[in-house]
């Protein structure tokens, strides 16, 4: 693991794997990264991401584990699934307190030009990180291939993932 200094307005050094949209980076040696890739971020698009009350939650199907965030009026989903991080950097934490909370980073990437136009670091619920490693736990142990559940969640219109997902505001 190297160490990786990000800024607004400099170019993001990391890779992205989508052009627009969100991709869970979590539970890694390197921390846990949410990337929101966006082309022609607008100022107020990037002052909800930077700022504005966020909200998390996901959706457990099957194999699939199926985080939504919510930035004030922008959501966002992003499929995670924990069996492709490589064992020798997956970092799956112990739950040792009812009051723990798993931290992220977000990042927002203007993908037109790949220039940091924001970055964030907020905290989950104690309830919601519990229920995401328990999750994870499940999908481990879970051989299915994801993509059938995937697929019938993103034929459901992105504004009602958030109730589906049960989102809750995220701390600072």
């Amino acid at each position: 693991m190297s160490i990786v200094t990000l800024a607004r307005g400099m170019e993001y050094p990391l890779p992205i794997r989508a052009h627009e949209g969100a991709a869970a980076h979590f539970l890694t040696d390197g921390g846990n990264i949410l990337q929101v890739a966006m082309t022609n971020v607008t100022r107020s698009e990037a002052r909800s991401i930077r700022s504005g009350p966020m909200k998390a939650g996901i959706i457990v199907d099957g194999s699939l584990i199926f985080w939504v965030f919510e930035f004030g009026m922008l959501i966002f989903d992003a499929p995670f699934d924990a069996r492709i991080v490589p064992p020798e950097a997956r970092w799956l934490p112990d739950i040792k307190s009812n009051q723990q909370r798993l931290a992220i980073e977000v990042h927002l990437v203007e993908t037109s030009t790949m220039i940091v136009r924001g970055i964030r670091y907020v905290t989950l619920s104690p309830e919601l990180t519990r229920r995401f490693l328990l999750a994870v736990q499940d999908q481990l142990a879970d051989n299915r291939d994801a993509t059938p559940y995937l697929t019938r969640w993103n034929g459901i219109p992105i504004t009602r993932l958030p109730t589906l997902a049960r989102v809750e505001r995220c701390g600072a």
